[in-house]
């Protein structure tokens, strides 16, 4: 169990670096070096993956399949208990694993419509700017805190909106 924990690791890792820009470093060659120095493969595993002929955001399929092949090596070998009911319903849960997987994308694809969060922008600067004009006549002086709150609520509430527009920051809409 301890190569299933290590491989999950691995293709944990190597599935955020095919779908954040900022961790695509990792599918390099020098960043799949430095996960070995790192122990998070041995250097067998660095060969393999180096050796596959596959795109870089296909490499966290390898771990996957490492993670599945494992568990049935050790039931056949009789290191675990199992039969072909739990051979059946390992394979049934790497599939659901895989499946996951493959749904976040989409889901980061799914999102909002750029020209609502443009309105929305448009919304809150309106907003603000004549946030002080209003609340002149009824809190006076006072209203100066007021802005200075409301403003800090308002447009952080923004920033917020854009960061689950794109979670992953691979549009820096956040900066």
């Amino acid at each position: 169990l301890d190569d299933v924990g290590q491989y999950s690791r691995l293709c944990h890792a190597l599935y955020w670096a095919s779908t954040a820009q900022r961790f695509q470093v990792l599918q390099t060659p020098m960043g799949l070096q430095r996960m070995e120095s790192r122990g998070m493969m041995t250097k067998s595993q660095l060969k393999v993956l180096q050796s596959l002929d596959v795109s870089d955001d296909q490499l966290k399929l390898a771990p996957l399949e490492w993670m599945l092949i494992r568990p049935i090596q050790a039931m056949d070998q009789g290191i675990m208990a199992g039969d072909t009911a739990t051979k059946g319903m390992c394979l049934k849960q790497m599939g659901k694993l895989r499946d996951s997987y493959m749904a976040i994308p989409n889901k980061l694809a799914g999102r909002m419509p750029l020209a609502y969060t443009h309105f929305v922008q448009i919304l809150v600067d309106t907003f603000v700017l004549l946030t002080p004009i209003a609340l002149y006549a009824e809190l006076g002086t006072y209203s100066v805190f007021a802005v200075g709150i409301i403003t800090l609520f308002y447009t952080g509430l923004l920033n917020l909106a854009k960061i689950f527009l794109d979670p992953l920051n691979n549009d820096n809409f956040c900066e």
